[in-house]
């Protein structure tokens, strides 16, 4: 090593050991302990590769499944476009079947739930409390015996312990409606730990009830475990099924248990999508539940005064005019360095995947406070993801000395980046503009389901180049040949010409500007892609 490098060396070992230094790394972890989900600016440390364990080959007989592009296959929530469901509600009176999961806290029942859901819905975390509302899942069910059911599955919080004492109440309610509304109830119970009271008092919660009872003692991942489940033979509740929610392991014999007691199969159980997705997003204690709670004139959510009541994503499905719309709940978004622990973090990451799932977001605003930055960073997801949003104000009723069009203009330079949104100013406590906002959204709904004729599409196109043209580069001037309308929901446009590269971003924004002044597609977003024309040699 040169000479010069060895000093600098030993002048950074030097550094590395001394007072200062060492004062500075305490405070940074102490930093990070107090913030553990706080993003902090470091190089990564180089891990050492794990040395692969040499296993035998054998004969996999269900090989790992790949996408198209090659990459592992992991389910997923599906989208408002890929989304089949069935209404809770029939024509006739009919609805699906409910089955509804209860048990003490760490039983493993949002587990229980994502299994059988086929997707990570609902938040799985060793906190007791960790979910309160009742979370929600269109559900098909295969026994063994052949034949599908579908049935909505409810899971619920833990019975008797609260991580929240200002909540406790609320929470208790919401279990007591899963259970009176639920066909069948599925009891979750430790087979490792045994009984302990709160499992008696749930059971003795569920036959004062009169419900139908599945037994489940979850934790038997392994078959020794069987026989630890004659021990819950006292809840008087029937045989009790060992199963494993993590290993998945005898979920089919749960299945069965559960068709077994349902009521006889109806029209109601057949597929019928809904009409819309609409993710209502927002900061903490702006009245997100409250809204989704009225649009189902139901009790369906915990809306509390109590700042990040509400946790999971939660799909409430209501009927309007004979129609079937599902509003998602979701959690209170903030800033990601005040996330206290793991449940924040997975709450907040649920609210993005909500809109990136949604027909249409509506962002809620408290008309008693300044927009925020959070607010501008989900602005900023809904206009990548191209969703039409919704900007709505509430608790109008609460302010005084300012009209709607000094918020609407002061709203605008805010959010300049959706300033065709339109805004909609309600109560939801008192239920004002509750529904006018559903109108709404099925308006814009319908927007992003147009085509644009090509020949008015390029005339609109022309016109806005003869307007404002880009200036040119590397001493061409681009040329646009024509464009094309390729998709909808949301409306993608291809624009063909001579070099993408002379087409800067700020001219891209301002001809799709153009086009949503002049076309049908004024209050939703629009997707532009630049193509060079390919020459066709003959």
């Amino acid at each position: 090593m040169p000479k010069k490098f060895k000093k600098g060396a030993a002048k950074r070992k030097q550094r590395a050991g001394s007072k200062k230094t060492k004062q500075r790394d305490a405070k940074t972890s102490a930093r990070k302990a107090r913030r553990p989900n706080a993003k902090v600016n470091a190089r990564p440390k180089k891990r050492k590769p794990k040395p692969k364990a040499k296993t035998e080959q054998t004969d996999a007989p269900h090989p790992a499944r790949e996408t198209a592009q090659g990459k592992p296959f992991t389910r997923r929530q599906k989208t408002a476009a890929e989304l089949g469901v069935e209404t809770r509600s029939h024509p006739d009176g009919r609805r699906l079947p409910i089955v509804a999961i209860v048990g003490r806290p760490n039983v493993g029942k949002s587990s229980l739930f994502n299994k059988l859901a086929g997707s990570r819905i609902a938040i799985e975390d060793p906190r007791p409390g960790t979910t309160r509302d009742r979370v929600s899942a269109l559900v098909k069910l295969k026994p063994e015996s052949g034949g599908q059911r579908v049935v909505e599955l409810f899971d619920t919080a833990g019975i008797g312990v609260v991580d929240e004492e200002r909540v406790n109440e609320h929470v208790h309610e919401q279990i007591d409606n899963a259970v009176a509304a639920a066909d069948v109830v599925i009891l979750v119970v430790d087979v490792r730990e045994g009984p302990v009271a709160l499992d008696y008092e749930a059971a003795e919660m569920l036959r004062r009830s009169g419900r139908k009872v599945v037994l489940a003692a979850n934790k038997a991942d392994d078959p020794k475990h069987d026989a630890l489940g004659d021990a819950f033979y006292e809840f008087g509740l029937g045989e009790p099924l060992t199963v494993s929610a993590k290993g998945a392991r005898r979920l089919k014999e749960l299945a069965s248990g559960v068709c077994e007691l349902l009521p006889p199969k109806t029209k109601a159980e057949t597929l019928e999508p809904p009409e819309l997705l609409l993710a209502i997003v927002g900061r903490r204690n702006v009245g997100k539940s409250t809204l989704v709670n009225a649009l189902a004139a139901d009790e369906r959510v915990i809306a509390s005064e109590l700042e990040g009541t509400t946790r999971d994503s939660v799909d409430v499905r209501f009927t309007y005019e004979g129609k079937t719309f599902i509003a998602i709940d979701t959690a209170g978004v903030r800033k990601r360095s005040t996330l206290q622990h793991s449940v924040e973090f997975f709450s907040q990451s649920r609210s993005f995947r909500a809109v990136r799932r949604a027909s249409v977001v509506v962002l809620m605003l408290d008309a008693r406070d300044p927009v925020s930055k959070v607010d501008k960073q989900l602005v900023d997801l809904a206009v990548a993801e191209c969703k039409p949003i919704i900007v709505v104000v509430n608790k109008w009723d609460l302010v005084e000395g300012h009209t709607t069009g000094e918020f609407t203009e002061y709203m605008r330079k805010k959010l300049h980046a959706i300033d065709f949104a339109p805004v909609v100013f309600m109560s939801a406590v008192n239920g004002e503009n509750v529904f006018e906002l559903l109108e709404l959204a099925r308006d814009l709904h319908v927007q992003g389901g147009q085509r644009m004729g090509t020949g008015e599409l390029n005339r609109l196109v022309y016109a806005a180049f003869d307007r404002h043209h880009p200036q040119p580069r590397k001493n061409k001037l681009g040329k646009i040949f024509y464009a094309t309308q390729v998709e909808t929901y949301p409306p993608k446009i291809v624009v063909f010409v001579n070099d993408p590269d002379l087409f800067p971003e700020n001219w891209r924004k301002y001809l799709a500007h153009q086009l949503q002044e002049d076309s049908d597609f004024n209050e939703i977003p629009i997707r532009l892609k630049f193509k060079a024309r390919t020459k066709v040699e003959l």
